[in-house]
């Protein structure tokens, strides 16, 4: 009988990355037009308000978050990039 082995992975072969909610919610922010409190919740299945406690886990990791109006009124959310961050420390 033979063993299947299946290989596991070393420094030179790249796991995928995992597709979390706090992976999709921050890729939201880093696009250039940002993302409403509808969007991140349309993506995640979040209500407003775990949208807005994870916005604040954000900014108590240290992560700049930029509120905005857009011209209907509604709040955007952005990503400050990180190298700006870094550049005031």
């Amino acid at each position: 009988m033979s063993k299947i082995t299946e290989k596991k992975p070393t420094a030179t072969t790249s796991m995928p990355k995992r597709k979390t909610k706090a992976s999709i919610v921050e890729a939201l922010l880093e696009r250039k037009d940002g993302a409403s409190l509808d969007a991140i919740g349309n993506a995640t299945g979040w209500q407003n308000h775990s949208s807005r406690a994870f916005l604040t886990g954000l900014r108590k990791k240290g992560r700049e978050v930029i509120r905005y109006k857009n011209d209907k009124g509604t709040s955007i959310y952005k990503l400050a990039p990180l190298d700006a961050i870094e550049a005031k420390t």
